[in-house]
């Protein structure tokens, strides 16, 4: 029967999550591929997600795989909330654009297998230049850069 549970269980969360994407899109206006309508991009990545899941789905029957391993919750649940922290010190907390990705690339660095004070805030001041650059400079976004900056 299933070969690799592995391949079974991420095939099916593909399935379900592209599958709810695509289809709580239809609330959205569809538009065209020359005028795309805020519905488009969940849809269309919606359903290739749920396809690719489809396939991983049948390999879980088709291909032998060794068990899954267990699941390591610390570092998920850093990761994944490390863009939580950013979204609420950015905008709500009105921490500002630096102090919120410095916050974030912590929680990840955090989140790793080895944790040096000295690699995560290298990390987090290049981060913070090469943000700065891309989206304040490059692209004009107004970020409040600072929780003194109006």
């Amino acid at each position: 029967m299933i070969k690799s549970k592995k391949d079974l269980y991420s095939g099916l969360m593909f399935v379900i999550i592209g599958g709810f994407f695509a289809l709580w899109a239809t609330n959205y206006p569809m538009g065209s591929s020359v005028r795309m309508g805020p519905a488009y991009f969940p849809t269309v990545l919606g359903w290739i997600a749920a396809i690719l899941g489809v396939i991983i789905t049948i390999r879980g029957f088709t291909i032998s795989d060794v068990d899954p391993n267990p699941i390591k919750w610390q570092p998920l649940l850093l990761i994944n909330g490390a863009a939580v922290v950013f979204g609420l010190l950015v905008d709500p907390l009105k921490i500002g654009f630096v102090g919120a990705v410095v916050a974030s690339v912590i929680a990840c660095a955090y989140g790793g297998y080895e944790f040096k004070w000295k690699e995560a805030v290298i990390e987090a001041v290049v981060l913070v230049v090469v943000c700065w650059v891309a989206f304040v400079w490059a692209l004009g976004l107004p970020f409040r850069l600072f929780p003194w900056d109006h």
